[in-house]
């Protein structure tokens, strides 16, 4: 048991620490009187685990361009590589910080990977692919990802419904490219809609007052 002469008190759960002076405790740390998870060890791993992919990363660019260097520059093909790793870093680091809320974590998740799919079909010649397929594909595995994480972590409505919301609205998108005739391949997108039309139908039949609930909640209304 730890114990601090300053506030006389004991600490059962074992720290460096006093938690109320943040002085230095007397005894031994007693591993078997954890009663918290140690979230600070966690972190600390998450972390170094990160910068190590981090080096990685950096490393890859470094030899893409220096091989490239070496051979000559008559092809920038390197620029692709570090386009390719700059995007996984991204979407690693958004990953890693939005872990806590899983929901959050898909939203951002399907936003960036819009943003990756419009840079990419855009550098190497915009074929729409991304219009095509890539908004609404990601968009129809949101769907099923936040579906299936509601029914594994039995979360409360409120701890979602406002994400369903948003990938809903999100769908408005594949239907204007639609509508305008943006668009090459029409079933990605009409699925996508449909997708989106009855999610917004159940959250409204089955959710209803919740629903309203929550968005007066979050609109202030």
């Amino acid at each position: 048991m730890q114990y601090c002469k300053r506030c006389k008190i004991t600490v059962r759960n074992p720290r460096r620490k006093c938690p109320l002076c943040q002085g230095n405790l007397e005894g031994t740390l007693e591993e078997e009187n954890q009663m918290f998870p140690d979230l600070r060890r966690e972190s600390s791993r998450m972390a170094m685990g990160f910068r190590i992919f981090s080096f990685v990363c950096i490393a890859a660019c470094v030899a893409a361009v220096s091989v490239n260097w070496i051979l000559g520059f008559h092809s920038f093909w390197s620029g692709y590589v570090l386009a390719g790793v700059g995007c996984m870093w991204i979407l690693s680091a958004v990953a890693i910080v939005k872990r806590r809320n899983l929901f959050k974590n898909a939203v951002w998740e399907a936003v960036l990977l819009w943003a990756v799919f419009l840079f990419w079909d855009y550098i190497t010649g915009w074929r729409g692919w991304s219009v095509d397929f890539g908004i609404p594909i990601v968009l129809l595995a949101v769907y099923v990802i936040l579906w299936v994480i509601v029914f594994v972590t039995r979360a409360p409505v409120p701890h979602y419904m406002i994400y369903m919301v948003m990938v809903s609205v999100g769908s408005l998108v594949p239907l204007v490219l639609l509508l305008c005739g943006a668009v090459s391949v029409r079933m990605p997108s009409v699925l996508c809609v449909a997708g989106a039309v009855l999610m917004i139908s159940a959250l409204a039949i089955f959710k209803g007052r919740a629903l309203g609930e929550e968005l007066r909640k979050k609109t202030h209304l």
